[in-house]
C-alpha cells in the first residue's frame, strides 16, 4: 500500500484525462509469499503513474473529479493484463463500491482465470458499512475474495473482520516493523493470528524488511508474507528472493 506524502506537488492540469485516455501509468507486481511452503501465493498489483507524483495523488485526483470508479476499473484491467497467470491482490477504495462498477458482470475481476483478492485500502465509514457489506457479499458470492488491510490499527478493522468475513487480512505495518519474539507486540500478533485462524482468515505480515522480522512473523504463525526482504515490486512479476 502506498502512503500519501502531504508535501508532494499537485498533478498538472489534465493529468487524469491523459492517464485514462492514453494509459499514462504502469503496473508493477509484488509477490505475497506462503511462509510455510516458501512459494508465491499471489501478486499485489501496484500502480505507478507517469503524470501524477504518486499513486495516492492519482487516487485523490480521480476522487475529486468523481471518476474514481472509472479509474479503478481501468487499473483492474491493467493489473489482469499485466499478470494473467497468477492470483492477484487488487486494491480498491470504499467509494468505488458506491459507483457500482465492481458489481457489473463485465468487470475485469470476473474474467481473470485465477483467484482475485480485493483489498480494501481505506476504512469504510461505519455509517456506510451495511451498504458496503451488501455489495461486498455480492462480489464474494461470485468467487472473488476480500482482503482487509491494517488489522490491529483500530476498532473499525476488527469490526470488518467480524462483519465482512474476509478470506485474508493484512496486519498493520506498525505491528510488523521491528517485530521480535519475547515482546508484548509479538504476543499481540500471535493472538491476532490465532483469532484469524478461528475465523478462517489467512494473515499477511506486510512490509517485512529484515530477516529478523521475517523469522518473527513465521514464529508468530503468520501464513503469508510481503516485503522487500522477499521481493520488490517489479515488472514483469518477479520471483520471490527467499532469504538464505
Amino acid at each position: 500500500m502506498d502512503v500519501h506524502d502531504p508535501n508532494e506537488l499537485p498533478p498538472p492540469p489534465g493529468a487524469l484525462d491523459e492517464t485514462l485516455r492514453d494509459g499514462r501509468f504502469g503496473m508493477v507486481f509484488q509477490p505475497i509469499v506462503d511462509l510455510r511452503k516458501r512459494t508465491i501465493f499471489a501478486y499485489e498489483a501496484l500502480v505507478r503513474p507517469h503524470l501524477h507524483p504518486s499513486p495516492p495523488s492519482l487516487i485523490a485526483d480521480a476522487a475529486a473529479q468523481g471518476r474514481l470508479g472509472l479509474l479503478g476499473r481501468t487499473l483492474r484491467q491493467a493489473a489482469i493484463d499485466g499478470c494473467p497467470e497468477a492470483p492477484l491482490f487488487i486494491n480498491i477504495r470504499p467509494d468505488e463500491l458506491l459507483e457500482h462498477y465492481l458489481v457489473q458482470t463485465d468487470d475485469p475481476i470476473f474474467n481473470h482465470g485465477r483467484d482475485v483478492f480485493l483489498e480494501l485500502t481505506e476504512s469504510v465509514p461505519l455509517a456506510r458499512l451495511d451498504l458496503c457489506s451488501q455489495m461486498l457479499q455480492e462480489i464474494q458470492s461470485r468467487g472473488v475474495h476480500l482482503v482487509v488491510d491494517d488489522l490491529g490499527s483500530g476498532y473499525s478493522n476488527l469490526r470488518y473482520l467480524a462483519d465482512l468475513k474476509p478470506r485474508v487480512v493484512k496486519l498493520d505495518r506498525e505491528l510488523v516493523t521491528g517485530l521480535r519474539p519475547g515482546t508484548r507486540r509479538f504476543t499481540l500478533v500471535r493472538g491476532l493470528v490465532n483469532l484469524c485462524n478461528d475465523l478462517d482468515a489467512l494473515v499477511v505480515a506486510e512490509c517485512i524488511e529484515t530477516q529478523e522480522e521475517l523469522s518473527a512473523a513465521i514464529e508468530a504463525g503468520c501464513h503469508l508474507g510481503q516485503g522487500y526482504v522477499l521481493a520488490r515490486p517489479e515488472l514483469p512479476p518477479p520471483e520471490s528472493k527467499w532469504p538464505l
